[in-house]
């Protein structure tokens, strides 16, 4: 799966980049915390080491977006791992090497003293272990976000079948009426299932609602109903409603994965489809049980 995300790293950025810099700058200082405050050079030499930390850093964000696009950590792990590592921790090296040499030798003219081979044992070190923790945290939120969307794929999936195999269920029992018989004043008439619009909770009530607008109660409730009434005609929306299918004359998403519906006769209330079960209306509504 080859996932392009946008990492919550602002924060972590904000507070790791000073305090690397800051570290950086101080491994293997001989000289007290007192005496380096005391030197102007020692705030060049965070500043700098702050200023090159940010610039390794957003050099190699950059590069894990890029190959956010063309590899997976799951399915390509050992491409993914071998062209990052060799490109991020080669770049960097590189970085830090002339960064370091440039600095040293002529803007902090520490020449006399300053060691080349001091750059291979400790600096480049540093920024090599400083790159692994930074790759680890990224590679960490790709695959959280990863195992998220693998889990909302597989909850979907399990209640798209979950609800397949109750339509399938209602369908093949052959409990499927043609009538029912509703209540009017006092006495019970029979309401054929075209006739009626939609069927809905009303307090302790069961109340139909004809396609002419006309309501009646029934002595029997929704989930009752449901088990009986057939399932390539009738939906369950939610917990309030059952609409017959002639009775959605609209049906609009609302930007969460909801389904905004319009049934004809209006509704008292917004009738909606919660995220879960909008892959199934949706089948249902152009006559597929898959």
């Amino acid at each position: 799966m080859i996932l392009s995300i946008s990492y919550p790293d602002r924060n972590l950025r904000l507070i790791a980049i000073p305090l690397w810099g800051f570290i950086y700058r101080n491994i293997g200082e001989v000289a007290s915390f007192g005496q380096l405050l005391k030197d102007p050079q020692y705030y060049l030499d965070v500043g700098v080491a702050i200023l090159v930390t940010f610039f390794i850093w957003e050099l190699n964000r950059f590069f894990i977006f890029r190959f956010d696009q063309k590899y997976s950590w799951i399915e390509q792990t050992f491409p993914r791992a071998l062209t990052q590592g060799v490109t991020c921790f080669g770049l960097s090296s590189l970085i830090v090497l002339m960064v370091t040499f440039v600095y040293n030798t002529y803007l902090a003219q520490r020449h006399p003293l300053f060691n080349i081979e001091i750059v291979f044992m400790t600096d480049i070190p540093m920024a090599c272990m400083f790159l692994l923790v930074m790759h680890l945290l990224y590679t960490g939120m790709w695959l959280r976000v990863y195992h998220l969307r693998v889990v909302e794929g597989l909850q979907e999936r399990i209640n798209s079948l979950e609800n397949t195999t109750i339509l399938n269920t209602n369908t093949s029992t052959g409990r499927a009426l043609r009538s029912l018989l509703v209540n009017q004043g006092k006495a019970q008439v029979p309401l054929n299932l075209e006739e009626i619009a939609y069927l809905s909770v009303a307090g302790d009530l069961c109340v139909i609602r004809n396609v002419q607008g006309q309501s009646f109660t029934i002595d029997q409730t929704l989930e009752q109903l449901e088990e009986s009434l057939p399932s390539s005609e009738f939906f369950r929306l939610n917990r309030q409603i059952i609409a017959h299918r002639q009775a959605i004359r609209k049906v609009e998403a609302d930007g969460s994965g909801r389904l905004l519906l319009q049934l004809s006769p209006v509704f008292s209330e917004e009738v909606s489809v919660s995220r879960k079960k909008a892959g199934v209306f949706k089948n249902w509504m152009v006559g597929s049980s898959k």
